[in-house]
Formats: C-alpha cells, structure tokens, sequence
C-alpha cells in the first residue's frame, strides 16, 4: 500500500523529496505498463504472421467467396447443359447471345454469377460457345474468371 503525503510543512515526513520520488515510481510504473501493453499487441500480430493463420473473420470471407464460386460454377454448368439441350432438340445452332435464347428465362436458369455479375456469352462458331463469370475481383479477362465451355 502506498503511503500517501502531503507538502504541508506543519505534518511530519512531507517533504519535496520524498514527493518527487513518490511520482517518479508512479511513471515509471504506468511507462512499464505502456511497454507490456505494447509488446502484447506486437506479439499478437506476430504470431498471426509467423502461422500465417487468418483472423476468424478473414476466414469467413474466405469461406463466403469460395462458396459463391461454387455457386457460379454450378449455374455455368447449368446453363451449358441447358443450352446444348436447346440446340440439340432444336436443331439450332449457338445462340448470338444469350438474351436470343429463349430458354433462358423459361428454364429458370440465373444469368447472373455469385456476386451478382451478369455471366458473359462468347459464341465461338456455330456449335461452340463459351460461358464466363467475371469472378470475385468483377472484371474479366483476369486470373479469377470461371469458364465453362462446349
């Protein structure tokens, strides 16, 4: 327990002295403080970097993007089986684009991605086509893009 003291001339033990040692204790025990608090928080962050573990929340997201790629994936690939069964039953060939296909929205089929991005149609000849997400980053051409093609 900390004795407390007062500068008052009149009570005995109070000096200059022994105040300014009093505060020197004192800030040196909140500046020991500060050192600790800082030195967990570096090795919190170290530690993260070091296992190269994500955070839980960064993991989620993770999880979430992956799960929309799977989602798109599964709606590409069934756009593509709707669409040869459309030409093949037809007799037709590969749709110029799309908003031509008739089956299209009377399948039920999205032509949107997991992220909400409208799916690209490349008609590539008369019986090929080509089927592509922009992918997470909503651009395409880029390393992220989900392709299927017939």
């Amino acid at each position: 327990m900390v004795e407390q003291r007062t500068l008052n001339p009149r009570v005995e033990g109070s000096s200059p002295s022994r105040v300014n040692s009093f505060l020197e204790v004192e800030v040196k025990g909140k500046g020991a403080l500060a050192i600790l608090l800082l030195a967990v928080v570096i090795i919190y962050f170290a530690y993260f970097l070091r296992t190269e573990k994500k955070a839980p929340v960064e993991e989620e997201i993770s999880h979430f993007n992956e799960t929309r790629g799977e989602l798109t994936t599964a709606n590409l690939e069934s756009l593509l089986r709707a669409l040869i069964e459309w030409m093949a039953e037809s007799g037709r060939e590969a749709p110029e684009s799309l908003k031509e296909w008739p089956g299209a929205r009377s399948a039920g089929l999205s032509l949107t991605d997991g992220w909400g991005h409208e799916i690209r149609y490349e008609k590539v000849s008369d019986s090929s086509f080509r089927l592509r997400s922009a992918g997470s980053d909503g651009r395409f051409e880029t390393e992220d893009d989900i392709i299927k093609e017939y």
